[in-house]
């Protein structure tokens, strides 16, 4: 799936908001896609440009580092991902993979 990268995100740590520690862990991309037209009855709205989306991916070290060699060597840029079932949920799809989309 081509998509136009932001960037990537992956943390862990322990969460004492709520008084009780609970740890806590989280890792995915931010992303570009075109905006759509809404026309439905009454409704016509039209829209141009790109809105932010967001998708979960693998929690490993291996792929943020891969994400992250992208980003600083082409800033914000297409990428082609590759997707997989999530685990935990298997209605879900997360990134599995990146690569860098050659021009």
């Amino acid at each position: 799936m081509k998509v136009i990268l932001l960037s990537a995100a992956m943390g862990r740590g322990v969460s004492s908001k709520s008084g009780a520690a609970k740890p806590y862990s989280f890792s995915s991309i931010s992303y570009l896609v075109s905006e759509q037209d809404y026309i439905q009855g009454d409704h016509n709205i039209q829209k141009c440009g790109f809105e932010p989306k967001s998708v979960e991916m693998t929690e490993d070290q291996t792929l943020y580092n891969k994400f992250k060699q992208i980003t600083d060597a082409n800033g914000i840029c297409e990428v082609d991902l590759v997707l997989q079932p999530d685990p935990r949920n298997m209605s879900r799809n997360i990134v599995a993979d990146v690569s860098l989309v050659k021009q």
